[in-house]
């Protein structure tokens, strides 16, 4: 069997692989309001750990969805062992399975750029109540890579584009989002510098995994640091106005 980049997050129980990991999560999030009526959802929810938080520290309504089936049961288990009150569901971004005007927020944490982007936010829009907002972290081109290194990225994260800053704010733009903020912005070399781990970032389960996972996890390192100015992340809140 051939696995790959998400394949290793999700049998290693990697729970925040974005640049930032867990504490740019709750650095962002500190700074938003949730009423405990308001609908939040984690899109690409990985194994739940921003779920759970939302749950268990702002006390909305959660709602989880990712494509994995590995990171659905992680998830599960999670919310299980921690008695949240979250729904989680397999399913795509691409094809939403909630209805239009759902959502006041939308969290989306490197997910959107192992998607169609243009689909993806179509759909997130569509499930946005007029006035919610969605706040994405995702990977971002610092500058114009050479053919063959974008085919080294492409390979190991499968994912089909890299967008630059301007080129996420058009994709946010054609989908409908009037108001684009960025709300920080680095390289990943920055980031491993003010970068700080924490340990329920990581939730492996002690069963014998493949080493093939290993060796993705690695090739995933060696790539971070080999373009580690030149691909970076962007924090990202857009409103939904109509």
């Amino acid at each position: 069997m051939t696995y790959d980049y998400q394949d290793a997050l999700a049998y290693k129980g990697i729970s925040a692989a974005h640049p930032g990991g867990f504490s740019l999560t709750k650095k962002v999030l500190a700074k938003e309001h949730f009423s405990s009526q308001e609908k939040v959802l984690d899109a690409g929810c990985g194994t739940g750990l921003t779920s759970a938080y939302l749950s268990k520290e702002k006390h909305c309504k959660v709602y989880a969805i990712d494509i994995h089936p590995q990171m659905i049961k992680r998830a599960t288990e999670r919310m299980k062992k921690e008695k949240l009150q979250v729904s989680i569901v397999k399913g795509s971004l691409e094809k939403l399975p909630y209805p239009d005007h759902f959502f006041h927020t939308v969290i989306a944490e490197s997910s959107i750029i192992f998607t169609n982007i243009p689909l993806a936010l179509n759909e997130l829009y569509r499930v946005l109540k007029p006035g919610g907002k969605l706040i994405s972290i995702d990977m971002t081109l610092e500058e114009d890579l050479r053919p063959h290194e974008l085919a080294q990225l492409k390979g190991l994260y499968h994912i089909e584009h890299f967008p630059n800053e301007q080129e996420w704010l058009g994709a946010f733009e054609k989908a409908g989002f009037k108001k684009v903020e960025i709300l920080k912005s680095n390289t990943i070399l920055q980031e491993i510098e003010e970068y700080t781990f924490s340990d329920n970032e990581l939730n492996v389960m002690p069963e014998e995994l493949p080493s093939d996972f290993n060796d993705i996890l690695n090739e995933h390192g060696k790539m971070m640091m080999h373009f580690a100015d030149r691909l970076g992340y962007r924090v990202f809140k857009a409103e939904k106005n109509d």
